[in-house]
Order: structure tokens, then sequence, then C-alpha cells
């Protein structure tokens, strides 16, 4: 009897142990795991899945944006709403939510991450339903959104870029504000960089012209004028991009010239900086070989011109 009672209590003291293990390992997933939303349904995003037959994943039929929250707020909120909206009614994708609906499902995602700290990347990215074969048999699309911390490590003074083996190509789908899931360039001017050990790759257009960098939009200022490649080059209309030129052409301290640049026109500059979602404005280091000027004073009045529209 008295070991029937022993064996009895190792038992209940063995399952006790494992639900206390089980409880805290959930709860340790809670404090690190991420809440997602996949078409109206919050998950954690282990718990998220999509269709194998995903003509995003297939075709690249879709886009995507991506942006950054601070205490609560989604930046450039707008501007990434409006390019959305562009982008959609391009491809022809209804996703059956308006701005509003975004908007509360961009708070509710904030909320329910706090656990990530006070500033989040969000991403939100958007397919084409329909399966296989190029022509889709519907216009309804689906979408998922995702948060993560943000992260620490463009905060870089020595930041080097070098000149991609890629360009630019002229773009079938001639619509710059188009955020297109189909950014393969990218990826391997990106991949390029990194392999050569360098933070970024410069993409020229197909004529020589200075377009962008894999994830940036690129500055540079000489003499008090400051340059920046225009969209004819066939880069992307980024929002912080165009939410900065607003406020420039709004000032008396720089000229401003959008247009089309050789890489010479770069390689004089006082200062070259970077724009993007994440990493804000980032100083330029160097160029391949090329040394830059860190004129800190220039710096700081664009960072002050720059914060006043951005935040």
């Amino acid at each position: 009897m008295e070991a029937s009672k022993d064996i009895e209590l190792v038992a209940n003291t063995s399952k006790k142990l494992v639900d206390e293990e089980q409880v805290k390992k959930a709860h340790d997933t809670l404090l690190t795991e991420s809440w997602v939303c996949l078409n109206g349904t919050w998950m954690l995003e282990s718990e998220a899945y999509i269709p194998v037959e995903n003509r995003g994943m297939m075709y690249g039929d879709g886009l995507f944006e991506t942006m950054v929250s601070t205490n609560g707020q989604v930046i450039l909120l707008n501007e990434h709403l409006n390019r959305l909206k562009n982008g959609l009614d391009y491809l022809g994708i209804d996703l059956q939510s308006s701005r509003e609906e975004w908007r509360r499902l961009f708070e509710a995602g904030i909320r329910k991450n706090d656990h990530l700290g006070t500033q989040h990347v969000v991403r939100l990215q958007c397919w084409r339903n329909g399966g296989r074969g190029y022509t889709s048999r519907t216009s309804k699309g689906s979408w998922f959104l995702s948060f993560r911390a943000m992260p620490n490590e463009f905060d870089k003074t020595s930041y080097r870029l070098m000149s991609s083996s890629f360009t630019l190509s002229e773009k079938a789908v001639k619509a710059n504000f188009l955020k297109s899931s189909n950014a393969l360039l990218y990826v391997m001017a990106a991949t390029e960089a990194q392999r050569k050990d360098y933070d970024d790759a410069l993409l020229c257009n197909g004529d020589g012209y200075v377009g962008e960098c894999s994830s940036a939009n690129i500055f540079w200022v000489k003499d008090q004028t400051i340059y920046t490649p225009s969209i004819n080059c066939g880069i992307l209309q980024g929002t912080r991009r165009d939410a900065l030129l607003r406020e420039l052409y709004n000032q008396s301290l720089f000229s401003v010239q959008e247009g089309l640049f050789y890489i010479e026109s770069l390689l004089e500059a006082d200062v070259v900086f970077l724009t993007s979602t994440i990493k804000k404005i980032q100083l330029v280091h160097s160029l391949d070989t090329i040394q830059f000027g860190k004129d800190l004073d220039i710096l700081d009045r664009v960072n002050k011109i720059y914060q006043s529209t951005i935040l």
C-alpha cells in the first residue's frame, strides 16, 4: 500500500512539474514571440500559415509596405496608406479593407506587441488569390500583418557603400509607387554587398545615372545644394524621400535638385546620406574606395528639417 502511495505521489509530482514547465514555456513564448494578423485573425507568429499555392510567392503577384511605429504611432501613416492604395488599385487587388480598418489593425497590433518595446517595424504583405497560372481567376486578395522590434544595427558611423554590378532595369510595370513583392534585384544587390563586406549597394540605371541603394534612397550635398535622383531613373518613390523633399522645397537653407546625375556628381559631394523607413537618415562614409566628407553641421541641419516633417 505504501509503495502504491509513493508511486502515486511521484506521478502527481511529475505531472505538476510538467504542467508548470508547460505554463512557463507558454508564458515565455508570449513574452518573446510576436502577434501577427492573417486576413483579420490574430495569432502568434509560429501559428500563422499561408497556402503553398500563394501567388505572391509563385509570381511576385502582390506588394508590401514596411512601416515604423514609435510610442504607439505609425510614422507617415497617411503616406504609406496612400502608396498602398495606389499599388493595390494598379494591380487590381481588392483586400476589402478601408483606411480606418487598417489604422485600427495597426493600433491593435502595436498594443498586442508592446512587449517588443516602444518601436516596431510593421510589415503589411499583400497578394492576389487565385492559385496557379499567370491569369488570375479573381481580384480578391489576402494579407499578412507582422510586427518586430526595431533593430539598432543601422545606427552606424561608418556606413560603407559599394557600386553594384547590377543595374536598375527599365521597369516592365511603370509605377514608381509600387513596392512590389518581386524584389529579386534588390535581394541580389544586397547579397552582393554583404559578401564583399559592405553595408549596402548603390545601383545605377542602364544609362549610368545614379539610382538608389538596395533598401534606401540616396541624397548628397554640394555647395548648399541637395541632390537626389529623379524617379525617372527607375527608383522607388520612398515615403521618407518624398516627405523630406516636400519639406526641403519649403525651406531656404538649401536649394534642391532632382534629376539625372552621373556618378561623378556624387563623388564630388560634401556629404552623402540615405533615407529609408528603418534607416531614417544614415550618413554614408564611403563608396568603394572613395571617402566622403563628414560635415556634421550640414547633416545636423538636414536632420532638423527631416525631424520636423517625419515626427
